[in-house]
């Protein structure tokens, strides 16, 4: 691989099993894919395009004809609004392979945050509702879990990590559903905030030995779950850092007053309080 996310024609080869004269004539016949060029003439190829070109490959398997799979291929990316429900199918078919090929394809329509956004989290809210509903299994919902946990660790790197003193995030004690934290850490990013993700599960005291060792200023917390927050005693959030926020879904502001936090109640309000309180 030259650089990161950018492959040969020879790569893509070995990766996909078509020969260079094939995604050549594919190129010229169907405009797909479609290769960057270097300023010496040479095709470089994308992730995106290598998942494609697996499913591809999954379907001529099946029977498909190379037309019909690419026209097939090219008139899913052009509905980018059932992505979700694609992106949720597939996992629940456990058909990873299809399922990194349509995040791939929901960054490159959408960019990141509009995949975030748009395929990401519906999504995840589905495979949770639906595991309460009795739809979705343990095992299932796992499995979808654990995929777009990697996803969306994936756009936290590729967000970067802007200068200045770090706003630490993570969980409370005993919560390990760490997904809304890793998005209050992206939104963060994006918006130019320099959000440290710790992982989920920190001790408070772990937590505030290391907001003064790094002079962080705030401490953001994500809770899914009520009961986590109920264990905590009266004030036990205060002293974390000058500024602390709690959010979530377990979250609320009675439950943020009671443990001397600052109530976040969505995404979006979390980047403009901080903007308020700087």
């Amino acid at each position: 691989m030259t650089r990161s996310g950018v492959y040969t024609i020879s790569e893509v080869e070995a990766l996909t099993g078509f020969s260079a004269e094939v995604l050549r004539q594919w190129e010229r016949r169907y405009g797909f894919p479609k290769p960057e060029r270097t300023p010496g003439g040479h095709r470089l190829y994308r992730a995106e395009d290598v998942e494609a070109l697996k499913v591809i490959r999954r379907w001529l398997d099946e029977g498909a004809t190379p037309q019909a799979a690419i026209r097939r291929l090219l008139s899913q990316e052009a509905r980018p609004g059932e992505l979700p429900q694609e992106l949720l199918a597939a996992l629940l078919a456990a058909d990873l392979s299809r399922a990194e090929a349509l995040f791939r394809r929901s960054v490159k329509l959408l960019g990141p945050e509009g995949a975030l956004r748009g395929v990401l989290v519906p999504v995840l809210r589905e495979v949770g509702e639906g595991w309460h509903r009795g739809e979705v299994s343990v095992a299932q919902e796992h499995l979808a879990t654990q995929f777009l946990r990697s996803r969306l660790q994936e756009l936290l790197d590729l967000a970067g990590y802007p200068r200045g003193a770090p706003i630490l995030v993570t969980t409370p004690p005993g919560e390990r559903h760490e997904l809304g934290a890793m998005l209050a850490a992206y939104y963060l990013r994006r918006r130019g905030f320099p959000a440290l993700y710790l992982g989920p599960d920190t001790p408070l005291s772990d937590l505030e030995a290391l907001a003064r060792e790094l002079g962080a200023r705030t401490v953001v917390l994500s809770a899914l779950l009520p009961d986590t927050l109920k264990a905590l005693p009266e004030g036990s959030l205060k002293g974390l850092a000058p500024r602390v926020f709690l959010g979530g879904q377990g979250a609320d502001p009675e439950t943020a007053r009671r443990l001397g936090a600052t109530y976040a109640s969505d995404l979006e309000a979390l980047p403009q309080a901080l903007e308020e309180e700087a």
